[in-house]
């Protein structure tokens, strides 16, 4: 059961691979866009081996803030391309904003979220030894 229109959901998606394809990739600020989000990819595998909860727990905040500005960030840069991008590409729906900002955060917290659950998985796993090598430690006694 498909509940979306098909009209709908092939425009969208022709949308986004209009997108995709007239995008000039070699901005200086795409770039620097794309690096951040590489970046914050390589410190959630970084932060999920070191557990660094608190730092990586603001990186989390901060990135549910900057998605939560979207709409702001996209309303400011549609004014002010022309000082930092050869092309308009900041449309009144933020199509472009959403693909280039929000969804990878979105990507990125998830990832957040399953490196949590996994490191709670694994100290439940643990704790959960450690009861049972306590229990037995008492019955010897």
């Amino acid at each position: 059961m498909d509940m979306i229109d098909p009209d709908v959901k092939e425009s969208t998606e022709k949308l986004f691979w209009d997108i995709m394809y007239q995008t000039d990739w070699t901005e200086l600020w795409l770039i620097s866009v794309q690096s951040f989000h590489v970046l914050i990819f390589c410190f959630i595998i970084l932060s999920h081996r070191a557990a660094w909860n608190n730092v990586s727990g603001l990186v989390f905040i901060s990135l549910l803030v900057l998605m939560y500005l979207a709409p702001t960030i996209n309303s400011y840069a549609a004014e002010n391309y022309l000082k930092f991008s050869k092309e308009q590409y900041f449309d009144s729906n933020g199509m472009f904003i959403s693909l280039i900002i929000s969804l990878p955060c979105a990507v990125n917290c998830i990832l957040f979220i399953v490196s949590w659950l996994v490191q709670s998985w694994n100290l439940m796993v643990e704790i959960k030894a450690k009861q049972i090598q306590y229990t037995e430690r008492q019955k010897k006694k």
